[in-house]
Parts: C-alpha cells; structure tokens; sequence
C-alpha cells in the first residue's frame, strides 16, 4: 500500500485516499502514524466515513425500520432466542444467528480493484 501510495505521488498526486474495512488490523489510527512515520510524501489525515453518514436527519422510513427491530428483538428475546441480531429480509424482520453473520467474509470483486486502478492514474 506504501508503495502504491508513494507511487502516486511521484506521478504528481496530491493526494490519495485509502479506505480500510471496519475492525482490520492495524486499526486506522495506527495506519496513519505508520504512513506518516514512512515520509512517502504525504501526510494522512483519518475520517470515519460512519460519523459523516451518520450526520443525517432520520427519515420517517429510518424511524419506523428502528422501531420494528427494537419490537422485533424483545420479540425474538422473549420468545428465548438469544445470539441472533434482526435483519430485514425483504419486507420481513426476521432473527440472522450471530454465527451466520460474522463467518460471511465478502471478497472484493476483481472488476472493482481493476476500476481502483484506472481510477487512480
């Protein structure tokens, strides 16, 4: 990633932006002082893209979506389910086993890491 970066900025880039998964190691911070620490020409500055996200007003949509989970969880809690989190498949709230969840690893499409390369010149 270095390399690519200091890449960049040999081509004339003034800047690069770096996008990391939610709970990859080293954490953001730490990969900021790394990159700083490496003096490839730029300096990193950290965003957490969820607190802009969040920046929004709630829709009426957002609104009753929350409201259906939280009935549906104490649903779900009451009914004796435990280690499921609630998710909305189609129209419907159904329990998704916790297990199911963190053990579905999403790889990134080959067409995308090309379109990151293009993009990047």
């Amino acid at each position: 990633m270095a390399n690519t970066i200091e890449d960049a900025y040999r081509r004339g880039k003034t800047h690069a932006i770096i996008v990391v998964a939610e709970g990859y190691r080293p954490h953001t911070s730490e990969l900021s002082a790394m990159i700083d620490a490496m003096e490839i020409g730029f300096s990193a500055r950290v965003t957490i893209l969820g607190h802009i996200q969040r920046g929004g007003s709630p829709t009426a949509f957002d609104r009753m979506l929350a409201s259906r989970f939280g009935v549906k969880s104490v649903e779900f809690l009451l009914a004796g389910l435990s280690n499921v989190m609630v998710g909305l498949n189609g129209t419907e709230i159904t329990p998704i086993p916790i297990d199911d969840v963190i053990s579905n690893v999403k790889q990134i499409s080959e067409d995308y890491i090309h379109m990151t390369s293009i993009l990047s010149r």
